[in-house]
């Protein structure tokens, strides 16, 4: 049987904190039956991978041939897929992945929220677990929420502070609500 993975999205940089809760997540991903998929570069992609790794558990990254300003996969990927483009690596983490934890981060890491999110509220994927990290996105979907743009609210997140809730949030499996318009 195939090692269900979950894509960790986070910082390509993160504060020492952010590195040591992603490899504490991959750790921790590992320990309960889980491979770690991310985007397979450094920061806390680089950290989940580790702790993944350090734990017998499986690492994919899913790596941009397009960034050219990149050196290639972090050591700790046990596979490495190549995308052509950043559309292509996103395609590829929402669909292969089982569930979704998202750590803090920036750009990136919205854009990749918001594809996995918004995948599984319209149903375009099987229903899989979307956890998200308390800080800073609580507060980055409530401001969608104060407008009238966000139909269904934060409805199918979960929101999470602990490596062990998201952990916790991925093993009980799927809550979302499937909304179409």
């Amino acid at each position: 049987m195939e090692t269900p993975l979950v894509a960790v999205y986070g910082s390509s940089a993160g504060a020492p904190e952010d590195l040591a809760r992603a490899r504490e997540l991959g750790a921790a991903l590992a320990r309960a039956g889980f491979g770690v998929l991310n985007g397979g570069y450094g920061g806390t992609m680089e950290a989940a991978a580790a702790g993944a790794r350090a734990e017998g558990g499986v690492a994919v990254g899913v790596t941009c041939a397009a960034f050219t300003f990149r050196s290639g996969a972090n050591e700790w990927c046990s596979e490495v897929i190549e995308a052509a483009d950043l559309f292509e690596r996103i395609a590829e983490l929402v669909r292969r992945a089982a569930a979704y934890v998202v750590l803090p981060g920036g750009n990136g890491t919205m854009a990749e929220l918001a594809l996995a999110w918004e995948h599984q509220r319209r149903g375009l994927l099987p229903a899989r677990p979307v956890v998200a990290w308390e800080e800073p996105w609580r507060r980055v979907i409530a401001a969608l929420e104060a407008t009238p743009y966000l139909d269904g609210g934060s409805d199918g997140i979960v929101w999470v502070d602990s490596v062990d809730a998201a952990v916790d949030a991925v093993r009980r499996g799927p809550t979302n609500k499937v909304v179409k318009s």
